[in-house]
């Protein structure tokens, strides 16, 4: 039997992960983001490495459209998995997310990136 796509769970993920990033980048850990990327800001201006940063929405939209596209392929992998419930979807999550830190803390260590 085919699984149907819950598109309202979908939004609200997406939704979700925008929020989570707006504490994590913006309230949370703001100064330190922008420290770590070498970016400082001047009344409304922004600058790395004392280079102006032009204003742009793509970064957003690329992150809107990707932040659904994982909602999707989470809900794919969860159909396939015979996830049923919130609790056994936020495990699964739980662990890729956990996955996916690896990989960037990995990274990092390669570009020596602290």
């Amino acid at each position: 039997m085919q699984r149907k796509t819950n598109w309202l769970a979908i939004v609200v993920a997406a939704l979700v992960s925008f929020f989570i990033g707006f504490l994590w980048y913006g309230l949370l850990f703001q100064n330190a983001w922008m420290e770590g990327n070498y970016i400082t800001m001047e009344g409304e201006k922004m600058f790395k490495n004392g280079v102006e940063m032009p204003m742009s929405f793509a970064p957003m939209i690329v992150n809107t459209i990707a932040m659904i596209f994982y909602a999707i392929v989470m809900d794919w992998v969860l159909g396939r998995m015979g996830i049923q419930t919130w609790m056994e979807g936020a495990k699964v999550g739980a662990v890729l997310g956990l996955l996916m830190v690896v990989g960037i803390l990995t990274g990092n260590m390669f570009a020596a990136i602290p």
